[in-house]
């Protein structure tokens, strides 16, 4: 039995109904979708039509992402996300450090650090750690954005139209990343070729 509720065949058969209903029976195909941390599925159905669809796949993985290691692991991400927000920026860093100290794997753990990077303008670090991002879980739409906001700030413009692209390959309805990356394509127009030399064009 367990072979099959977990085989490829079950997960598609759920992924139909996440597209094709609506109401609990869609809710319901989501949530079968996150505990079975069908990824690849979820990421599909953000290309759907249905806004409604997308919204639950989007949902559905920022769910799958942050509780990926556990319990413990996702209540110290609250906690750091806390500390973020009354601007605790030393005791997210801690709580984040430690984090990814003990769950090395954990690839939103990397990415919190990275948006904390971010807002304390340390541009390097946190596009290193949104490297780290993407070698765990190329298919992370949000550190590819964030990695492309960190490029922009940079003067990086042709890294940064790469990267907003990527992230809209993943997802492609993104209106955020849509109306950046015309910013930076904006930006690149306007910039003196000799200021895309320094690391962009190699």
């Amino acid at each position: 039995m367990y072979g099959l509720l977990h085989s490829t065949w079950n997960i598609e058969r759920i992924y139909r109904k996440l597209v094709s209903t609506r109401g609990e029976e869609q809710s319901a195909a989501a949530r079968d979708l996150i505990y079975y941390k069908a990824q690849k599925q979820l990421v599909r159905a953000l290309k759907s039509e249905s806004p409604v669809t997308r919204d639950l796949a989007l949902n559905s993985l920022w769910d799958l992402w942050y509780r990926a290691e556990g319990e413990k692991a996702f209540r110290l991400i609250q906690i750091s996300q806390a500390a973020i927000e009354k601007k605790d920026f030393l005791v997210a860093l801690e709580t984040l450090d430690r984090v990814i100290k003990n769950y090395p794997k954990f690839a939103e753990a990397w990415n919190r650090r990275a948006t904390l990077y971010w807002l304390l303008g340390q541009y390097d670090l946190a596009i290193a750690d949104c490297e780290s991002v993407l070698a765990l879980n190329p298919e992370h739409f949000g550190a590819w954005q964030g990695m492309g906001l960190c490029q922009f700030h940079r003067g990086e413009f042709v890294k940064a139209c790469r990267s907003i692209q990527r992230a809209l390959r993943i997802n492609p309805h993104d209106e955020s990343a849509q109306h950046f990356l015309k910013q930076c394509e904006e930006m690149l127009r306007r910039s003196p070729p000799q200021l895309e030399i320094q690391g962009n064009l190699v």
